[in-house]
């Protein structure tokens, strides 16, 4: 054989393989471009055909199905969404949806300004709804908190009683309260139903950097977090009938060393975990289990300031990101916290980097 093919090099076949994929591309584009391989299935297949990549489309019974108690994946080649009619009718045969279906990325190109409102004296950093999604806060560097009225964006009301900056607010879930922090170190709470004040809550020495509350109930015992820049977090009990805070919280101080900030928190979708960044690089994740806020684990894997972190609204699961330039996904398992890295310095292999400049 060496003999009648001397003009073969030893890795002609591997040349071959190198160029059967971008001769394939040319014909038919890949869903991923700059992955080379030789085992992909759909559009990344060396074997696929305009046939196998066309669009599937699900019928209603196929909507209506259900995995493991939740809608199926929609598949990679799946065409244009279904539509809302479609998707309302399988909700209602199996109490189940997916939000991308009932709200398909199609329909954000056909939004448009709404209102444009001159409101605040200054610059305005916290914007939030409240749980119905009829009124929206604005707080702004002018003190203020505002209420505006979603459908015709007029002024219902001005929450007043801060004297620097404010920095973060939150709704509770029973959409009787809104919360503010600020930068003069206090945390005051209205009523939303009278916008009157409720409490004045001091337990920081420096600016607030999150306010949270806690989704989980016991009762009529609801839980308000804060985290502030003096290194602490404060867990503030208050009672959902009467409205009536504690002004005594538990607090913890997170503060290894002279500096330390806590940046940002998030609760888990059923209350029982909370977990925060600060500026020492480490998580730190709280647990509400025995009925008092502990705290549970301290995930130092990050090498530089944590200024961000979600949990899923789904799972017990949260994503942390850091300006170390990573994020991690994190899971609970085997009573031990597990990552996940996502670096954002990777690329996929054969990708042409040329001409791409990450901008912050």
């Amino acid at each position: 054989m060496v003999k009648y093919y001397r003009h073969l090099a030893p890795d002609h076949l591997l040349q071959i393989c190198h160029r059967l994929g971008p001769l394939l591309e040319q014909e038919i584009p890949q869903s991923v471009p700059g992955v080379q391989t030789l085992l992909g299935a759909g559009r990344q297949s060396l074997l696929r055909t305009n046939k196998s990549c066309k669009h599937v489309v699900w019928k209603g019974s196929a909507l209506a199905a259900l995995h493991c108690g939740r809608p199926p994946e929609s598949p990679v080649n799946y065409g244009s969404p279904p539509s809302i009619a479609d998707t309302l009718f399988s909700r209602k045969l199996n109490g189940k949806y997916r939000l991308e279906r009932l709200v398909p990325t199609a329909v954000y190109q056909h939004m448009k300004m709404h209102k444009r409102i001159l409101g605040h004296l200054s610059s305005v950093y916290c914007v939030t709804f409240d749980r119905t999604g009829r009124r929206i806060f604005t707080g702004s560097d002018d003190c203020l908190v505002k209420i505006w009225a979603t459908d015709d964006g007029r002024l219902l009301a001005t929450l007043r009683g801060h004297a620097a900056e404010i920095s973060d607010m939150a709704v509770n879930y029973e959409n009787t309260m809104i919360a503010a922090g600020s930068c003069d170190k206090m945390i005051r709470v209205w009523c939303l139903r009278t916008c009157a004040p409720l409490a004045v809550l001091q337990g920081h020495s420096a600016s607030i950097t999150s306010l949270q509350f806690s989704p989980l109930c016991s009762g009529s015992k609801r839980y308000l977090s804060s985290t502030g820049a003096d290194g602490t977090i404060c867990f503030w009990l208050w009672d959902a009938g009467t409205l009536k805070i504690n002004p005594r919280p538990t607090k913890f101080t997170e503060r290894p060393r002279p500096g330390v900030q806590m940046i940002c928190s998030s609760f888990s979708a059923g209350g029982m975990f909370l977990a925060t960044g600060s500026t020492d690089h480490i998580i730190r994740v709280y647990f509400f289990g025995s009925g008092q806020p502990e705290k549970i684990s301290e995930l130092e894997f990050h090498t530089d300031k944590v200024d961000s972190i979600q949990f899923s609204n789904t799972s017990n699961r949260f994503v942390s990101g850091s300006r170390d330039g990573t994020a991690r996904i994190w899971q609970f398992k085997r009573r031990e916290w597990k990552s996940i890295l996502l670096d954002m310095a990777t690329r996929p292999a054969g990708q042409n980097l040329q001409g791409i400049e990450d901008k912050i």
